[in-house]
This record gives C-alpha cells, sequence and structure tokens, in this order.
C-alpha cells in the first residue's frame, strides 16, 4: 500500500488548497475497511486506486462519494508525479477524462454527478467573508461576485451533514454553480482556494494547481 497526499486547487503561489490522501492498493479493500481508513485519515477526502490506475474509490470522514472534484484531481496529480500519465478513472458514478494543462489538472464530468446542493448569492464579497459558522440550512455554498465581467466569484462551502463543516475548496458546487449560471468562472473559495469551471455541453470542466506533498 503506497500512501500520498496533495493539495487541490492551490493559488498561483502554491498556497491554500484542499487536501486529499491517495492510497495504491494492491486490492481494493471493503468498503468498510476504506471508510475506517478515511475516516482516521487528517486529510478531508481520501481515495483508494486499484493496480490498474484506473478504478478508484472516494470517501470523505464520514461517507463514501460516487463522485467528487478535488479527489480525483489530486489523485490525477499523484500518480503523474509517480511516473503515471492518467487519462480515466472508473468512478461509482462513471467514467471521468483526466488531463493536465501545463501546471492545471483538468476533469470533465456531467453536471448532474455533483451533489445539488443549495446555492446562496450574497450582496457582497463581504458577506461571505463574515459568515461565522455553518447556516441552517447547509449543505450551502455562499457566493458572490468579485468581478462579474470577468467570471470571478468568492465563494465558501458548508456541509457539516456530510463530514465538511467547512469545504476549503469545493469543486463539485463549483461546478453546478457554473452550470447554473451557464457561464465560465473562476471562484475564490475558502480561505484563498482558486477554482477553475466551464460548462460544456451536458457537462462541466473542472481544472487547478495541485501540489503533491509527499508521502502521508
Amino acid at each position: 500500500m503506497t500512501r500520498r497526499t496533495a493539495r487541490v486547487f492551490t493559488a498561483d503561489n502554491g498556497a491554500y488548497g484542499n487536501e486529499v490522501a491517495v492510497v495504491l492498493v494492491a486490492g481494493m479493500p471493503s468498503a468498510d475497511e476504506r471508510q475506517h481508513l478515511a475516516t482516521g485519515a487528517t486529510e478531508p477526502a481520501t481515495v483508494f486506486v486499484a493496480e490498474d490506475l484506473r478504478t478508484v474509490r472516494i470517501h470523505n470522514r464520514l461517507l463514501e462519494r460516487r463522485f467528487a472534484g478535488h479527489p480525483l484531481l489530486g489523485t490525477a496529480a499523484v500518480l503523474r508525479s509517480l511516473g503515471h500519465a492518467p487519462s480515466v478513472f472508473a468512478t461509482e458514478a462513471g467514467e471521468v477524462e483526466v488531463w493536465a494543462e501545463g501546471s492545471v489538472e483538468w476533469l470533465f464530468a456531467p453536471a448532474n454527478w455533483s451533489p445539488d446542493v443549495r446555492h446562496r448569492q450574497a450582496e457582497s464579497p463581504a458577506g461571505v467573508e463574515g459568515l461565522t459558522g455553518a447556516p441552517a440550512d447547509e449543505p450551502v455554498q455562499v457566493w458572490a461576485w468579485l468581478d462579474e465581467v470577468a467570471g470571478v466569484v468568492r465563494a465558501r462551502m458548508f456541509a457539516p451533514s456530510e463530514g465538511k463543516p467547512e469545504d476549503e475548496a469545493c469543486g463539485s458546487a463549483s461546478m453546478v454553480l457554473a452550470g447554473r449560471l451557464g457561464r465560465e468562472l473562476r471562484v475564490v473559495h475558502g480561505r484563498g482556494s482558486v477554482i477553475r469551471v466551464r460548462p460544456e455541453g451536458d457537462g462541466v470542466r473542472l481544472g487547478g494547481r495541485c501540489l503533491v506533498t509527499g508521502a502521508g
């Protein structure tokens, strides 16, 4: 069993980002075994990668996810750092295409694979910054325009009922937001993470810088 960690959706200077543990296994553990390991992890997400380097299973500290954005991008970055060239991941939801463009990892997935979380638009970025805890109607992504013309958004995501009191950088919720707004977005998320999303046909492209941080 090989374990590596990465931060996904970092800012251009490498700061911030959402952590993921990537575990390469010789034989895929049972769902209960995987959840036990994920629950005890310090990272908010853990991805188990089978020997074929294609089949993956995604967990947070509370439950298994059929699809999730930042864990898959982090997995792609880790595999590239180990000398592999991932192009497709087989998730519980279906196949997800992954690729790299320079320092940015990308994936493409159907929009309806992302959880249909609530989105609440604040009047200004200050309304997003001023939140001190999870709203009662969580899971919810609270957002405001930083620059509407340029498609830049300020956002924070809260989902304690799903094992994420505050999600530093939620790619899935940002994918849904881009689909609803029908436009490409650059989302400044959490403390300063950066998420790139672009609707395309019946799906959404999700991208971000990834920093492989080593063995976990």
